[in-house]
């Protein structure tokens, strides 16, 4: 009797056991891999990123879907909108102060989305932006600097494009800021500067123009400028034709000084200038042979490295009157000038 009984209990204290472990399992399972464990929300946030972009955020750390009134860009008409929902990757600790009210605060984020380009910035054209440099306007010179650069990209040359097939349109993904602020708002965010976050760049350009300057002097930029009218708008292919005639020039001199040198690279030099037109043999050229028509519509961009598909001023008149070349023509055509020269002693070191 005594032996029966001592065999149940070891029975139940081996199943005991056994029903311990299992359930120890689960709960170390459940804490390391759980959505809802009190892991710090940044942690996990970061963990999801790391592992694919496509997985499923954390509830408590996703900005919610562009229904909600909690998602970037719904705090006022000018914010920006996104194409679908993403992931919040990180904040800043440093607070900046909103533009349009500085009694409000705001840190930055980023967020993982999927972005089209359709903006609600305002659009410049090529014409747009020329005007804007043909204007004797005081602005800042950030602002100058930004008109410059946009016209460079303003996209004067398209192009190819499939003409068969079906296209379908990819989106790419990017890592975009957004401000958080303290007024409870989520904001887009084009630019900070001296502590201030702008929202759009609008807003920008109207704080940082003579005509649109805020009273507050905090606020006030402290590099306007007058720009001397900018115009002779020029094409990659316009800066060429002018570097065309000094390469032409050197290499001239070069035939008529150099008496040693080899009979093969004198022909090479010879056959690629037009003593006539006192320029080189094709309007492309060192990047491509024979002569192209409208060059408006030509790219070379995988054929240079200083190629833009937009304009640049070739010309400032400042109140002397006086014409003279802008310092932003001056540098691209140094460096097509230099390029030009590499392709052409690079070719001459083969004959």
């Amino acid at each position: 009797m005594n032996i029966r009984r001592i065999f149940r209990l070891s029975c139940l204290s081996v199943m005991g056991f056994f029903w311990a472990s299992c359930g120890s399992d689960s709960d170390t399972s459940t804490s390391v891999t759980g959505i809802n464990s009190g892991t710090d929300p940044e942690s996990s946030s970061d963990a999801l990123l790391q592992t694919s972009s496509s997985a499923e955020p954390n509830s408590a750390d996703a900005v919610p879907e562009s229904s909600s009134s909690d998602f970037p860009g719904i705090g006022s008409s000018d914010d920006a909108s996104s194409s679908s929902s993403g992931i919040e990757s990180s904040s800043s600790a440093n607070p900046f102060r909103l533009a349009r009210d500085t009694s409000i605060t705001c840190s930055t984020f980023q967020f993982l989305e999927e972005r089209c380009p359709v903006s609600s910035e305002p659009y410049y054209s090529c014409t747009d932006l020329q005007e804007f440099l043909k204007k004797d306007t005081t602005v800042s010179q950030k602002i100058l600097d930004k008109w410059e650069e946009k016209l460079l990209a303003c996209g004067a040359v398209h192009e190819p494009e499939t003409v068969y097939g079906v296209v379908y349109r990819v989106c790419p993904h990017y890592e975009v800021t957004y401000l958080k602020c303290s007024d409870g708002k989520n904001y887009s965010f084009y630019a900070e500067d001296n502590g201030l976050a702008y929202v759009t760049e609008k807003e920008y350009y109207e704080t940082h123009s003579s005509s649109s300057v805020a009273e507050s002097s905090s606020s006030q930029p402290e590099d306007l400028v007058t720009n001397c009218p900018q115009d002779s708008f020029a094409l990659f292919v316009d800066v060429l034709a002018d570097v065309q005639k000094e390469v032409y020039e050197k290499i001239v001199k070069v035939l008529d000084e150099n008496d040693t040198l080899p009979e093969a690279k004198k022909a090479f030099l010879d056959s690629i200038i037009n003593r006539e037109e006192k320029t080189l043999k094709g309007n492309l050229f060192p990047y491509h042979s024979g002569q192209y028509y409208d060059l408006g519509y030509v790219s070379l961009k995988h054929e240079s490295n200083y190629w833009f598909d937009g304009y640049v001023a070739k010309t400032k008149t400042c109140a002397d009157g006086t014409p003279e070349t802008t310092a932003l023509y001056r540098e691209k055509y140094e460096e097509i000038l230099q390029e030009c020269l590499d392709l052409i002693n690079r070719k001459l070191d083969e004959e």
